[in-house]
């Protein structure tokens, strides 16, 4: 159903993919502003691949649309029913519906992002990094590129190899070898390492989208210094990348009053700037 806010408009229960039968929805605001054409940006919300759903993200879908962005929050496929790589072939999907559905939204094809935070994050760098020569893009789908220009990575995964024997307070919230082992090899069916094959920084190239990167020094859940090391991968590489470090910890901007508003103005000029502007593209 469609319906009118305050310089935006909404649509909720939209299918865009049937994996197994499985009806998956997502969640699109579009801006007010009589303009024909917007960059977009696909939103995928956390919860350790195992719970959430699209409706967490529905503050930043409201903004951008508000700042002349189409967003879209997506719910995937999770644990424990599903594992890797199937939720990130249902963010590729999801942009590919982007892409695709361009002309209906007012979407400019050629200016889609990404937005996620914590699992979201892990999923929004895999589309940064990952392109068809890795072996993930969607079985079936529309004939369009799931390439992203730009991500926001919120306290994201980038080496899940730290998770092989996770330990004190990390096991607390469940992240177990056991669990983690369950989501990084149990569906995937390439060669090499499955803890590699999940992880971001197995495939980052100079050629890959910017990204900024925006992480807690008190984050006990995905250390700070995994985005540390994984920005400073990508600046050897040369990719235009940003990180903006907080005195928080895991998930502030909804733990921590205010937080999300404060680093907003911050998330809006780097898509600005890689999807409104005329910086050099990155991705594919």
């Amino acid at each position: 159903m469609a319906a009118a806010e305050d310089g935006y408009n909404v649509q909720r229960g939209v299918v865009y993919n049937h994996p197994a039968r499985k009806p998956l929805k997502l969640t699109i605001f579009t801006p007010d502003d009589g303009e024909a054409t917007h960059p977009a940006v696909l939103l995928i919300h956390g919860g350790g691949w195992l719970f959430g759903t699209r409706y967490q993200l529905d503050w930043y879908g409201r903004q951008l649309a508000r700042h002349g962005y189409v967003a879209a929050t997506i719910d995937y496929r999770m644990m424990p029913r599903y594992a890797f790589p199937d939720c990130l072939y249902d963010c590729k999907l999801g942009v590919m519906w982007l892409r695709s559905n361009a002309a209906a939204y007012g979407i400019d094809p050629e200016r889609i992002g990404a937005l996620g935070n914590s699992a979201g994050g892990h999923l929004t760098s895999l589309l940064g990094t990952t392109t068809p020569e890795d072996g993930l893009e969607p079985a079936s789908g529309p004939s369009v590129s799931s390439s992203i220009r730009a991500g926001v990575v919120l306290y994201g995964v980038s080496d899940m190899s730290y998770y092989r024997h996770p330990k004190g307070y990390i096991r607390l919230f469940g992240f177990t070898s056991r669990f983690i082992g369950n989501f990084v090899t149990r569906r995937y069916r390439g060669g090499g390492d499955a803890f590699d094959a999940a992880s971001p920084t197995h495939y980052a190239r100079g050629s890959m989208c910017p990204t900024l990167f925006i992480h807690g020094t008190k984050d006990h859940l995905v250390p700070y210094g995994q985005t540390v090391a994984f920005y400073s991968q990508l600046r050897r590489l040369g990719v235009p990348t940003r990180l903006i470090t907080v005195k928080h910890g895991h998930a502030f901007d909804f733990f921590v009053p205010g937080a999300r508003a404060k680093i907003f103005p911050e998330i809006l000029e780097f898509l600005d700037t890689h999807l409104k502007g005329n910086a050099e593209r990155g991705g594919g």
